[in-house]
């Protein structure tokens, strides 16, 4: 519990748990991150990122292709780890490396742009739900940050 406090009992609130205790509350964590619509978001740009990246393998650059698809698939594996972290601070350290993550694959989609790997429609397209999914963890974070208050 930290800092000598106890814990009084459990409680639920929007469907997460939290221990109470005497002055304040601890985040329980999240029992299903699948049901998050930003890791579902972010599940669904790395499958789309892995098709893209296997129909242009002819294209060579496999060390790149292989980087994309990390760094993609990076992004909702942060968010699931951190959704079951025990409180809102560690769950939103894990949504800024998930944040970290998205921008690098957003850089990598950049890339893939300038230097022609990837066909520029679905690069764009590809570019766009990374800077969304981006934006929508930044809000995920600030409501969580907010949930310690």
């Amino acid at each position: 519990m930290g800092e000598g406090r106890r814990c009084v009992g459990v409680a639920q609130r929007n469907g997460k748990g939290y221990a109470k205790t005497e002055g304040w509350r601890i985040w329980w964590g999240m029992q299903d991150y699948r049901k998050l619509h930003v890791w579902q978001r972010a599940q669904a740009l790395a499958a789309r990122v892995h098709k893209q990246t296997e129909v242009n393998a002819s294209r060579g650059n496999t060390a790149w292709r292989s980087q994309v698809r990390r760094s993609a698939q990076s992004i909702g594996a942060n968010i699931a780890e951190g959704a079951l972290r025990d409180t809102p601070r560690q769950f939103a350290h894990f949504l800024e490396i998930a944040m970290g993550s998205a921008s690098e694959t957003e850089s990598h989609l950049d890339f893939a742009l300038r230097v022609g790997v990837l066909d520029s429609s679905e690069a764009l397209l590809l570019l766009s739900e990374a800077n969304q999914l981006q934006r929508m963890i930044a809000g995920l974070r600030r409501q969580v940050l907010k949930s310690r208050e």
